[in-house]
C-alpha cells in the first residue's frame, strides 16, 4: 500500500512539475498557437459571425459530429430559424425536421428548450456570461464556455477531446482524462492557459490544433507550433496520449421494418416522447430481431404491433449503420394490409416534411425512387 501511495505521489508531483513547465512559458504557448490559427485557420461560416446565437448553433451542432456534416446543415437551419426568438417560437416537429441529418436529436430539443428560456427571461437573446448560459437548460460547460469566450470575450476555457489530445500531449499526462483527477487538472490547465488577449480565438486554436495537425491516429508533429515544447513528441511517443480504455467493440444487431402501403399512402409511425431514441421522430414500423427470427417474421410482427395484418410482396432495401456502439443491419420490405389498417398513411409527397431519423429517411428515398420508376415503367 505504502509503495502504491509513494507511485502515485510520485506521479502527481510530475504532472505538476510538468503543468508549472508549461505555465512558465504559457504567454508563449499562447502567441505562437495563436499565430499559427491567425496563418492555418480553415474557413468556416460560424468563423465569420459575431452573432452570438450564430455561434451558439454551431457549437451544439458541432458536438459530436464532423464539420463537414455541419457544413451542409447549418446555413440551412439559420434560415429557417435565423434568431434565437424564431427558434423559440417554432413547433418541436419543425425544429427535428430541420435537425435531419445531424443526428443525436437530444441535441436539438436542448438547443430548442433552451431557445425558450431566452426568450422567456433574457428578451430572446442569448446571455453575456458563462455563468447565465450554463444556467440554461441542456447547456454544458463546454458549451457555456465556447460561446462565451467566443461570442463575448470571456476569458473561460473549454475542454472536448481535441482539447483533452493537445494538452495530455504537450504535457504528456498519464491517466483517463474521462475521470477525475485528470478530467478537472484539464480543465485547470485549460483555463490557465486561456489567451486573456484573445480567449475565443484561443480556445477555436486548441481545438483547431486537435482537428487538423494534432490528430488521434496521425499526428503531424512537423507542422505543429508547439512540438518544441512537447512532451509527448519529446518522447517520440504522441499516439501514446491521451490514455483512453479500450472502446467495446461494437454490438452487431439486426432490425427489420415494414413499408404498408394502401392506396398510394404509406404507414408511418411517430416515436413516442419519452422513447430512449428518436422521440418526436416519424419512422416506418420496425422491431429489432430475436436471435433466430428471420428478417421477413420480424418484419411482418413490426406491422401487427402497430395494428396491421400484412401480406408482404418483397424487399424494399437493407442497408447498414451505426448508432453509438451499435452496428446495425436493417431489412425493409414493402407489403400491403390485408384489410382496412388503422394507423396514419401518408402520401409519399408528404414524407419530405416529416423529421425522420436517417435510416428511414434512406427508406423513404428508397420508395420514392422505386416509385418513381414503376410510374416511367
Amino acid at each position: 500500500m505504502e509503495e502504491q501511495a509513494s507511485r502515485e505521489r510520485s506521479c502527481s508531483h510530475a504532472e505538476q512539475h510538468a503543468a508549472k513547465g508549461v505555465f512558465a512559458g504559457m504567454k508563449r504557448v499562447q502567441e505562437k498557437l495563436l499565430d499559427w490559427y491567425d496563418r492555418e485557420r480553415r474557413d468556416l461560416p460560424w468563423r465569420r459571425s459575431r452573432d452570438p446565437y450564430a455561434i451558439w448553433v454551431s457549437e451544439v451542432m458541432l458536438q459530436q459530429t464532423q464539420v463537414k456534416t455541419v457544413l451542409g446543415h447549418y446555413a440551412r437551419f439559420l434560415e429557417r430559424f435565423p434568431t434565437v426568438s424564431a427558434l423559440a417560437r417554432a413547433r418541436d416537429a419543425d425544429v427535428l425536421h430541420a435537425w435531419q441529418g445531424l443526428g443525436y436529436y437530444s441535441r436539438a430539443r436542448r438547443l430548442h428548450a433552451a431557445a425558450q428560456t431566452m426568450e422567456e427571461r433574457h428578451g430572446g437573446r442569448v446571455p453575456g456570461n458563462r455563468a447565465a448560459l450554463l444556467a440554461l437548460p441542456g447547456v454544458g460547460a463546454y458549451s457555456a464556455g465556447a460561446v462565451a469566450s467566443i461570442a463575448f470575450g470571456e476569458r473561460v476555457p473549454v475542454v472536448d477531446g481535441n482539447v483533452v489530445r493537445v494538452l495530455t500531449r504537450l504535457f504528456g499526462l498519464r491517466g483517463d482524462p474521462g475521470r477525475s483527477p485528470l478530467k478537472a487538472r484539464l480543465w485547470d490547465i485549460a483555463a490557465e492557459l486561456v489567451s486573456p488577449r484573445r480567449p475565443g480565438d484561443f480556445n477555436q486554436a486548441v481545438m483547431e490544433l486537435g482537428a487538423t495537425v494534432c490528430t488521434p491516429r496521425d499526428p503531424n508533429c512537423a507542422a505543429c507550433p508547439l512540438a518544441s515544447g512537447c512532451k509527448a513528441h519529446a518522447l517520440g511517443q504522441p499516439l501514446r496520449f491521451p490514455e483512453l480504455p479500450a472502446r467495446a467493440q461494437p454490438t452487431a444487431v439486426r432490425v427489420a421494418a415494414a413499408v404498408i402501403e394502401r392506396n398510394g399512402r404509406v404507414l408511418v409511425v411517430r416515436v413516442p416522447d419519452d422513447a430512449p431514441r428518436w422521440a418526436g421522430l416519424h419512422v416506418f414500423p420496425y422491431v429489432t430481431l430475436g436471435a433466430k427470427e428471420r428478417p421477413e417474421r420480424g418484419a411482418l410482427r413490426a406491422a401487427r404491433e402497430h395494428g396491421v395484418r400484412a401480406n408482404l410482396a418483397g424487399p424494399l432495401a437493407t442497408f447498414r449503420y451505426t448508432i453509438t456502439r451499435f452496428r446495425m443491419t436493417l431489412d425493409a420490405f414493402i407489403g400491403t394490409p390485408e384489410r382496412a389498417a388503422p394507423g396514419r398513411f401518408h402520401r409519399l409527397s408528404e414524407l419530405g416534411a416529416l423529421a425522420m431519423p436517417a435510416p428511414h429517411r434512406r427508406l423513404a428515398n428508397a420508395l420514392l425512387t422505386l416509385s418513381t420508376r414503376s410510374q416511367g415503367a
